[in-house]
């Protein structure tokens, strides 16, 4: 097609349109954009597509003058494209941090997290390292040096190749993403749950520290009686509890626009009774009993037991007192029935626990117990 305002209007998805008038200026057509690119060849023979600027931003008209500017400079021998990527190799993953944290990580649910891994994994790193320095060795290397946190290390690649992804499009420093061939670590889903023994003897530490320490008390007992994230017991206020519920209007699922209602058992109300209540604060007062659950989970004999696992540990209990997977999800806030399918293993248990029990208790009536050996 030709590059005319007319059918940039009407072209689809991966068509080309290039201009009649100056050569090697054409258009591609993408998902979200339609960019102006320039071909041509160095005098060194080299073929280079440097992207001019994207259409919208820029008109057709426009994006010819700086085609013939470039044309210009090409025809004394110079490499325009050449010049632009030196000028772009001098940025650091410092500032594209720094524009990145302002565009993008700070207006994420996860921005906090963000920074706590570029602040701590990244940043010792990288920071003063150019972009065009960090390519499939270094990031391999990154992640060998951390395969005691092979998790952390996971996260940390995404991380980076998300603000590369940041850095290719909008800003325009980079023209490739050097995380995609990086191998990262096996992951599987924790399947922890708090054990009869471990649930006594945590209960046993609370009930010793109420006083001590209520509010992380608190806190922790919140996600065992209710199966609610961290998130929502931190930033729940006691303006929104309606009755024996929460009703979170901004949560981490928050997609559809769906408040998340946490609901508050019998125990859990008794013990809201017991927290003083501070007019818009939040029902525990604290960001995260996390400190205190390390003492706690030690001492318990658990140390691996996380917070996020008496989650888990809820949807364990909710399982073996009769409640399906479909009332489980809507308990723990799932917004995909594929997301609480990670407990469907335990439904396994749960039955043949159940016909175990039964079987005993037919065997247990028989007057004559059948030897199956013979």
């Amino acid at each position: 097609m030709l590059l005319t305002e007319k059918n940039v209007k009407i072209a689809s998805v991966n068509d080309i349109l290039r201009d009649e008038k100056i050569t090697g200026l054409y258009l591609k057509v993408n998902v979200n954009s339609k960019v102006f690119y320039l071909y041509y060849r160095t005098k060194n023979g080299i073929q280079r597509r440097p992207k001019i600027g994207t259409y919208g931003a820029i008109t057709i008209s426009q994006a010819r003058d700086i085609a013939r500017t470039m044309l210009a400079e090409i025809t004394l021998g110079n490499d325009p494209s050449a010049d632009r990527s030196a000028s772009k190799d001098e940025k650091t993953i410092a500032d594209l941090w720094a524009e990145f944290k302002t565009h993008k990580a700070d207006k994420k649910r996860v921005g906090k997290e963000y920074e706590a891994q570029y602040r701590l994994y990244i940043s010792p790193r990288f920071a003063k390292m150019k972009l065009a320095n960090i390519n499939f060795s270094v990031l391999t290397k990154m992640m060998q040096e951390m395969a005691d946190t092979p998790i952390a290390a996971n996260r940390t690649l995404t991380l980076i190749g998300t603000m590369f992804n940041f850095a290719i499009d909008p800003l325009e420093w980079v023209e490739k993403n050097p995380t995609g061939k990086v191998e990262r670590y096996p992951e599987t889903k924790r399947k922890r749950y708090m054990a009869g023994d471990e649930a006594a003897k945590i209960a046993e530490i609370l009930h010793r520290d109420r006083e001590k320490y209520p509010a992380s008390v608190a806190f922790i007992y919140l996600l065992i009686l209710t199966g609610a994230r961290c998130g929502e017991i931190k930033n729940a206020k006691w303006s929104m509890i309606q009755g024996n519920k929460i009703v979170l209007t901004k949560h981490k699922t928050d997609r559809t626009g769906d408040n998340r209602i946490v609901r508050l058992p019998a125990a859990a109300m008794e013990l809201l009774d017991t927290l003083p209540k501070i007019a818009d604060g939040t029902i525990t007062g604290i960001l995260s009993p996390v400190t205190y659950w390390e003492s706690v989970r030690k001492e318990a004999g658990c140390p691996d037991l996380r917070l996020h696992d008496l989650r888990h540990s809820f949807a364990s209990a909710a399982l073996s007192a009769g409640l399906s997977l479909a009332q489980i999800g809507e308990l723990l806030g799932h917004k995909s029935a594929q997301t609480t399918m990670r407990y469907a293993h335990l439904v396994d248990e749960c039955a043949e626990a159940a016909a175990t029990a039964a079987a005993d208790q037919i065997m247990s009536r028989m007057k004559v117990i059948p030897d199956f050996a013979l």
